[in-house]
């Protein structure tokens, strides 16, 4: 019976939106395709204060379709306060262009960054802010191209009920160097913690650069371990 919950729970979350997507896509071929964005990110707690944060990222041009990239971070973090936290470290993005003559390109870079987060509580509900310092440069071009940018990203989440949540979020991203506007970020869409440690949210995603715009599905799941357990401790001698 528990797989049975978890399973039409994880089928709700994630499968009913995605073939609602594609059923209504292939109505309206017209118009602009929906890409997608997929999400997975865990945080292992490895010391008292101390925690290993994964992310990692691949884009769709089109619904699970047409690879845009693929990205991963991890670093360390350090709790500084009860709702404030450090963290630093290094990402890799691989990533490929399509031009109009069906060329492919493909581009790697090496992320260096550091941000700080500050989340704060009133009710039931949770506010977040988190700014972020970026050096990304390409790797494996001739010659190596660097940029800095810097990014602020403000979030907030209301439960609802049965372990159900509204979850929207803005970032900004600034760049240091040439035009101060990069580009920003828009999500709002659904979640459930599944589980203690486990939750999962879905729901529309955008980026506006400039001129131009991506619309996009986007699916995350969110994991936390604790190492520092006894009885995990013994699973890893």
């Amino acid at each position: 019976m528990g797989f049975a919950k978890y399973f039409f729970g994880w089928f709700c979350v994630f499968l009913c939106p995605i073939l609602l997507s594609q059923s209504l896509l292939a109505q309206h071929p017209e118009e602009n395709e929906y890409g997608s964005w997929l999400l997975l990110c865990g945080t292992a707690k490895v010391h008292e204060g101390w925690s290993i944060p994964t992310v990692g990222i691949i884009r769709h041009h089109h619904m699970l379709d047409r690879y845009g990239f693929f990205f991963f971070r991890t670093g360390a973090s350090y709790q500084t306060g009860q709702n404030s936290e450090l963290t630093g470290g290094l990402a890799l993005l691989n990533s490929s262009s399509y031009s109009e003559t069906s060329t492919v390109s493909n581009t790697n870079q090496l992320w260096l960054y550091g941000e700080y987060t500050l989340k704060s509580k009133f009710n039931r509900n949770s506010i977040s802010h988190r700014i972020r310092f970026e050096n990304r440069r390409s790797i494996g071009g001739e010659p190596p191209e660097v940029n800095n940018r810097v990014r602020y990203r403000l979030q907030y989440v209301r439960p609802i009920q049965n372990g159900f949540y509204f979850k929207a979020f803005d970032e900004l991203f600034l760049a240091i160097d040439g035009d101060i506007f990069d580009q920003n970020r828009v999500f709002v869409g659904f979640g459930r913690q599944m589980s203690k440690d486990i939750k999962a949210d879905i729901g529309y995603f955008n980026r506006k650069f400039g001129d131009s715009s991506d619309h996009m599905l986007r699916l995350s799941v969110s994991f936390f371990i604790d190492l520092t357990q006894k009885d995990m401790a013994m699973l890893t001698d």
